[in-house]
């Protein structure tokens, strides 16, 4: 397993998707520092204020469009590429491989999120006039990779259902896309602690506007749930060996009828 996950490391370093990544996360803290500013004046922008709005921004709309995109465009390399065939060989299952990128796909959301919190700082030194004491500082980037994972627990399912067609990653973050942005309605809302994609805020312990409540335990059942549909996911699914099978015989049955 490590040295599927050290490879695909590897891979990443070829692959430009990386960069709808670091614009989305680039994005994400820039829009911030425009809606404080724009809402509350230069003067009174506050680093946990400022924080707190990359955080809304990051779970409504870059991180689950972002994970399941690159998640999808990684795993769909194998297909497009055509070197699934010949990885298998080695020999190793498909869900082996596909377990491997999933965990990957993990790595890189903390990346991202450490990326995010990177943004974060810089931006907010440049554009906050508010306590920016190590305390607070610290509680951000925790906040940040930690939204990040959640994030990718909650859109997991997706990838891993949308992985089983070759360029289905694409319905797929257009579905996660629209999961993440309905999150700002339901934040706040009495379905908070229940959908996955807004339970990851009472997690990491989001204070927003100071009116929002969490139920944590019930949020960390949630996300508990997410792990467990997507191991069953993964047992469930049919091995790439299964599916060429299935095509083969596809084909023989078209061609008897032919005959």
């Amino acid at each position: 397993m490590i040295n599927i996950i050290v490879t695909e490391f590897q891979k990443l370093k070829r692959y430009s998707i990386l960069w709808v990544g670091t614009v989305a996360v680039l994005f994400s803290a820039l829009l911030a520092a425009f809606q404080q500013t724009s809402m509350k004046g230069p003067e009174m922008l506050q680093y946990e204020n400022y924080a707190n709005g990359v955080i809304w921004n990051n779970f409504s709309m870059a991180f689950p469009f972002m994970i399941v995109l690159i998640g999808g465009y990684i795993i769909n390399r194998e297909y497009t590429s055509h070197t699934l065939k010949n990885m298998l060989t080695v020999p190793i299952s498909f869900r082996k491989l596909l377990t491997g990128k999933l965990i990957t796909v993990a790595l890189v959301t903390a990346l991202y999120g450490f990326f995010s919190f990177i943004c974060t700082v810089i931006l907010g030194m440049l554009f906050c006039h508010g306590n920016m004491s190590p305390a607070i500082v610290a509680k951000s980037l925790l906040q940040l990779v930690g939204l990040g994972l959640c994030c990718y627990l909650a859109v997991l399912p997706i990838i891993i259902f949308f992985s089983r067609k070759q360029n289905g990653f694409l319905a797929g973050a257009s579905l996660a896309f629209v999961y993440g942005f309905c999150g700002i309605f339901i934040a706040g809302k009495n379905l908070t602690d229940y959908y996955p994609i807004t339970a990851g805020l009472g997690i990491v312990k989001f204070t927003g506007d100071g009116t929002l409540t969490f139920n944590v335990p019930m949020e960390i059942a949630v996300m508990f749930f997410m792990i467990i549909l997507s191991i069953v996911m993964l047992l469930c699914m049919k091995g790439y060996e299964d599916g060429v099978a299935m095509e083969k015989n596809k084909g023989k049955k078209h061609a008897v009828r032919r005959t």
